[in-house]
C-alpha cells in the first residue's frame, strides 16, 4: 500500500463521514456518554462525590469505554463495508464486545504506564546503557499505539480473542508500515484537534477515527486475501495433478 493509496483511502474516510454525518455525530455522542458515563456522574452528581465512587468509576470506565469503542467500530464497519446499520447495532456490539474491549482497553492503558514508567525510571540513570533504553521505551510507546490502530477493526471483522486480536494487528503494522505510520499521523492529528477544540470530541472524533481505521484495515486486508486465494489455487492445481 503506497502513500498515494494511503492519502484515497483517508480522503475516502472523510467522504463517508460526510455521506453519513447523522450516523457519524449519533454514534459519537453516545460512545461519549456511554465511555465516560461512570466518570460524568462521579463530576456532575454531588451525592456520588466520594472516595468510593470514585475508585468504582475508574473500575466502570474500562468497561464502558471498552464496550462503548467497541459498539463504535461494530457500526462504522458497516457503514464501510456498505451495509445497513441502525440504532440497535450499538447494542448489538457492545453485547458482542464488551467483555474483550474492556480487556483490550485494560491491557493498553497498563502497557502504556509500564512503558512510561520505564522511561521515567531510566532517565534517573543517565548511563549509556539506560539512555539506549530509553529510546527503545519510545518506540515501543509508538509501536503500541500505531498497533492499537487496528485492534477492534480485528475484534470487529474477524471476531477472534484478545491475544490474537494484539498478534494480527502487531503483524499487520510490521508488515505495512508506511501506511501504518500514516494512518498514525492522520489519527493523531484529529485526535488532538478534536481535544483542542473540544466539542468535536463530543459528535465527531471517535467515530471518524473508527471509520478511518476500518477503511485502512479493509484496504490493507486486500492484498492477504488475494494470497490466500493464490495459495487455495496452487493446492487445488497440485492436487488435480
Amino acid at each position: 500500500m503506497t502513500f498515494g493509496q494511503s492519502w484515497r483511502t483517508f480522503v475516502h474516510a472523510l467522504k463517508l463521514s460526510y455521506d453519513h454525518i447523522g450516523k457519524v455525530m449519533l454514534t459519537n455522542f453516545i460512545w461519549f456518554c456511554v465511555g465516560f458515563g461512570p466518570m460524568l456522574a462521579f463530576s456532575y452528581l454531588p451525592f456520588l462525590q466520594n472516595d468510593l465512587f470514585f475508585y468504582l468509576s475508574v473500575i466502570l470506565s474500562f468497561i464502558t469505554m471498552g464496550g462503548a469503542t467497541a459498539f463504535v467500530h461494530y457500526r462504522m464497519n458497516r457503514v464501510v463495508r456498505g451495509e445497513e446499520t441502525s440504532f440497535r447495532d450499538l447494542w448489538e456490539g457492545f453485547k458482542l464486545y464488551w467483555l474483550r474491549g474492556t480487556g483490550l482497553v485494560l491491557l493498553a492503558v497498563l502497557a502504556l504506564f509500564i512503558l512510561t514508567f520505564n522511561i521515567m525510571f531510566s532517565q534517573n540513570y543517565p548511563t549509556v546503557v539506560f539512555t539506549i533504553l530509553s529510546g527503545l521505551w519510545i518506540w515501543g510507546i509508538i509501536f503500541w499505539i500505531a498497533l492499537h490502530q487496528f485492534v477492534f477493526p480485528f475484534l470487529v471483522n474477524q471476531n477472534i480473542g484478545v491475544f490474537l486480536t494484539l498478534k494480527r494487528a502487531a503483524l499487520i503494522v510490521l508488515d505495512n508500515p508506511l501506511p501504518s505510520l500514516v494512518l498514525l499521523i492522520s489519527s493523531a492529528l484529529v485526535a488532538v484537534l478534536c481535544t483542542v477544540l473540544a466539542a468535536p470530541l463530543l459528535v465527531f472524533v471517535a467515530s471518524f477515527l473508527a471509520l478511518l481505521q476500518n477503511c485502512f484495515y479493509h484496504e490493507l486486508m486486500v492484498k492477504y486475501t488475494e494470497v490466500e486465494e493464490d495459495n487455495t489455487l496452487d493446492a487445488e492445481g497440485e492436487d488435480e495433478e
